[in-house]
């Protein structure tokens, strides 16, 4: 049994702040803050004094997005002068990353399920005595200027996890328990409102649009190559891998495949669920006591093993990565069951059997998730760390995509997960 290991608070515990005025848009101000503080507290005597902006993401973190933490002094006539802090969210719209962001109508997608989706699931959760947060708050969803304002956790406690060091059994079961509830929840929403997740059909791996392609066929590219340098003790895995590179995309998709007339169960996935994609709550004594899930700008509707394998492949602690996926899979299971029955979901539900077997199908994605999405987010060298490097096919891109994969703490886990895909026969052609 894969233990549960005694867990700390992680040491990034004051939020990355650093000055953004001066690259913040020109509408980002204190008539526009104040506006928008009338309407979330439904009160038109608001008046703010002062506003600070910085970045509330290092760069690095986050390839999709830009995020501001604005601090905002108020006063009005309800309340005392008060200084409070928010999130500001919006979507990179410059460049290639704007051209290829704008394919996937992630923006669109995150302020849908911000207004629509997620008011919906945490009402439902709270109706049965949930009182995690599960999600953050969204304040305001401006379509025109197309930004998410949300309710700033950090000063209620909540942090995010070392993304290099990844998640102890006792932060990774956590995160398992809200993405079960998440995708429980969803099960019921679908059940009350047939056609809610009609829209979301757009992962980051899809059929609808070739725009990543170069950077999953690049990044594969360079992970066989670094392979190939290994010696002879790996060049059986070498030529595994080189045979895969046809077909490695395409078995990518196969996995977003759903099949209307199958009974493969299918969720609401935040598609990118990886431990930069949760903040965690700690008692004093460095124990996590709550857990939120972030970001849903490539949420799909589809198979769990989106969600589940991306998850443990990208942020458990390796220890636990390397040895503990049927233990894991199986907890997820009863989670997902028991939350399922609380709401009163009347539809079929797979036996654990059943569901072992419907992952079977979809166990390609550990493979992905390890070879493309891994790399990329254990990379510490972070001066070249942009979309531009992810998605572009010239030399600094390809260095960048050389570098990533030639970090030796990468080839630890890797050279302990390949010869376990292999059996899984993950390597080979899948038909």
């Amino acid at each position: 049994m894969c233990r549960e290991s005694l867990c700390t608070m992680p040491e990034n515990i004051v939020p990355a702040c650093s000055d953004a005025s001066a690259e913040a848009p020109d509408w980002l101000n204190e008539q526009y803050v104040e506006h928008m503080l009338r309407c979330a507290l439904k009160d038109a005597s608001v008046k703010v004094r002062q506003l600070d902006i910085c970045y509330a993401v290092p760069k690095g973190n986050n390839y999709a997005s830009i995020i501001f933490r604005i601090r905002v002094t108020y006063h009005s006539k309800q309340q005392y002068e008060t200084t409070r802090t928010f999130i500001v969210k919006g979507m990179i719209t410059q460049g290639i990353a704007g051209e290829k962001l704008r394919t996937y109508d992630v923006q669109r997608k995150e302020m849908d399920v911000y207004q629509f989706v997620i008011p919906e699931l945490k009402q439902m959760m709270k109706s049965v005595g949930e009182h995690s947060e599960l999600f953050p708050t969204a304040l305001a969803v401006d379509r025109k200027r197309e930004v998410i304002v949300f309710k700033d956790l950090a000063p209620d406690g909540f942090r995010m996890v070392d993304r290099t060091q990844g998640m102890d059994m006792v932060h990774l079961k956590m995160a398992i328990n809200r993405m079960a509830k998440m995708h429980a929840g969803s099960l019921k929403l679908r059940e009350k409102q047939p056609d809610v997740f009609n829209t979301y059909r757009m992962s980051i791996v899809t059929r609808e649009t070739d725009a990543f392609h170069p950077m999953l066929v690049n990044i594969f590219k360079a992970l066989v190559d670094e392979v190939g340098t290994w010696g002879p003790d790996w060049a059986y895995y070498y030529g595994k891998l080189d045979a895969l590179r046809p077909n490695f995309v395409e078995y990518s998709q196969r996995v977003i495949d759903n099949d209307p007339a199958g009974e493969d169960l299918c969720v609401f996935v935040q598609g990118d669920l990886w431990v930069n994609n949760f903040l965690y709550k700690y008692d004093p004594h460095g124990k996590p006591v709550d857990a939120v899930i972030l970001d849903f700008q490539y949420c799909y509707y589809g198979s769990p093993m989106i969600d589940f394998c991306y998850l443990y492949y990208t942020s458990a602690r390796d220890d636990i990565r390397q040895s503990c996926f049927d233990e894991l899979l199986q907890y997820y299971y009863y989670e997902l069951v028991d939350c399922a029955r609380e709401l009163q979901y009347r539809g079929k539900l797979p036996t654990l059997y059943q569901f072992l077997q419907q992952t079977q199908r979809k166990m390609f994605f550990a493979a992905y998730s390890t070879f493309i999405a891994l790399p990329v987010q254990m990379n510490e060298n972070t001066e070249d760390a942009d979309f531009e490097a992810l998605m572009c096919e010239d030399e600094r891109a390809q260095n960048f995509k050389r570098m990533i994969v030639a970090n030796e703490k990468f080839h630890v886990i890797l050279r302990g997960l390949l010869p376990q895909f292999d059996r899984k026969g993950l390597l080979d052609k899948l038909d």
